[in-house]
């Protein structure tokens, strides 16, 4: 192929997630040629649904809500804690939430609205091609020279730009090809995954409502801590949509692999239980997923940038899996971070590694890093005191459970016996070293 021939634009985008769609937005609102590439069928075709935080996305479309595909706002939150076959429950909100912009938080089917959010990006001016699989990235350059200068997707067809932004999720393929290619290093630790599994299920507006306490339209978030999670480095949840639940889980596949389970065994087993059979009865299943999702946390990230180059979202492991669990919201930032580093690198004529570099310190000085900083911690307190996601919930449920216990004992005897099943098996010095790691969870 000749130069003449090239297809040539000013910047490439690979995946068209909330990073991917958040970039080519930005770009293709300044004027620049931008070529987004998705895989799937159209953008959102390999996601179900789930929370969205829209902090970002009010940035750059204010009052989204009142056009995306929106389900439901979260205006109330729930933190249930379930032993084998007793449960305790905190449930917290505030009006305001009801009213917008509804605390940022929304539950949405991803692809409805990964679909709207594209369709915002082509009316800006960007090139969507969806159904397209990149096969690898073109270099230009030799030995510790070498720079991006485009894609290569599996049918063969070349498309060039100067600067590349990796939004191809948690299965980054592209993005490891490119890390090894250009010896991009690593993060402090390795980047371990979680999988999470989730199921779509159909429950009528009314039955929803009224099971749930909601009122029309409001929605709520639960998240579960306990059994039947025994032994895994994970929890599950489950988020009022329309007319559908969204129940599923998220655990670490090394601690699936040490328990001996299988993602369809501990789905099941979260099925079953008394609280949560309750909460799904009568639903029908409608969609099924599941998709890996990076967990490893500030020090598990590495370099983000190389000679042509920049890594964004789920693909740079930018996850929150503190108690907040975000992902969308981090993934927007670092989209429109990577943006606006790549407009002033073409506004230079420069795409080396050095002027690309900006990206990462613009994510260093936002609160997308503040936040991934002050959670470092997470992945190594759960991973060295499981019981934080174990033993403690199960104590605390039977302890509350043990206090209102009403059988003809005096209240001296329910509360002794109470305390003394709260201390069984329970080591006083190790409960304090595990509360002691646990503050680095908040």
């Amino acid at each position: 192929m000749t130069n003449d021939d090239q297809v040539r634009m000013d910047c490439i985008v690979v995946g068209g997630g909330p990073a991917g769609l958040t970039a080519a937005l930005v770009l293709a609102r300044a004027g620049r040629q931008v070529l987004l590439i998705e895989r799937g069928e159209y953008c959102g075709a390999k996601n179900v649904g789930g929370l969205l935080y829209g902090t970002v996305l009010d940035r750059l479309i204010p009052e989204f809500y009142r056009s995306a595909p929106i389900e439901r706002p979260v205006t109330r939150r729930k933190l249930v804690f379930l032993s084998d076959d007793e449960y305790a429950a905190l449930q917290f909100g505030r009006d305001e939430w009801a009213r917008p912009p509804h605390n940022h938080t929304f539950v949405v089917h991803r692809s409805q609205f990964d679909r709207w959010y594209s369709r915002q990006v082509e009316g800006a001016g960007a090139n969507l091609l969806e159904g397209m699989l990149v096969e690898d990235l073109i270099y230009e350059g030799t030995n510790g020279h070498r720079r991006v200068a485009g894609v290569r997707l599996r049918t063969g067809e070349e498309f060039f730009a100067p600067i590349v932004i990796l939004a191809d999720g948690a299965n980054c393929l592209v993005s490891e090809a490119a890390r090894r290619t250009l010896g991009l290093k690593p993060g402090r630790v390795r980047q371990e995954y979680a999988v999470g599994v989730k199921e779509i299920l159909g429950l009528p507006r009314e039955v929803l409502e009224e099971r749930f306490e909601l009122d029309p339209g409001q929605g709520l978030a639960v998240d579960f801590f306990g059994a039947p999670f025994r032994g895994l480095i994970g929890g599950g949840f489950l988020y009022t949509a329309g007319e559908s639940l969204h129940l599923g889980f998220a655990a670490r596949i090394q601690s699936l692999v040490r328990a001996g389970l299988s993602p369809h065994e501990v789905m099941e087993a979260f099925k079953a239980h008394p609280v949560v059979r309750r909460m799904i009865r009568g639903s029908e299943l409608l969609e099924y997923s599941a998709h890996m999702i990076p967990e490893g946390g500030y020090d598990a990230i590495g370099d983000l940038h190389g000679p042509g180059v920049m890594i964004v979202g789920d693909a740079a492991g930018l996850v929150n899996m503190s108690l907040y669990k975000e992902g969308t919201n981090l993934a927007m930032e670092s989209g429109l971070q990577a943006a606006q580093t790549a407009l002033e690198a073409l506004q230079a004529g420069d795409a080396t590694a050095e002027r690309l570099a900006a990206y990462r310190r613009r994510l260093d000085q936002s609160w997308l890093m503040e936040d991934l900083r002050r959670f470092r911690h997470v992945p190594e307190v759960l991973e060295t005191s499981p019981d934080l996601l174990d033993l403690y919930p199960r104590k605390v449920v039977r302890l509350l459970t043990s206090f209102f216990q009403v059988d003809g004992r005096s209240k001296t005897e329910v509360q002794r016996d109470a305390w003394r099943a709260f201390r069984d098996q329970l080591s006083l010095w190790r409960a304090a070293r595990d509360l002691f790691r646990a503050r680095k969870l908040f």
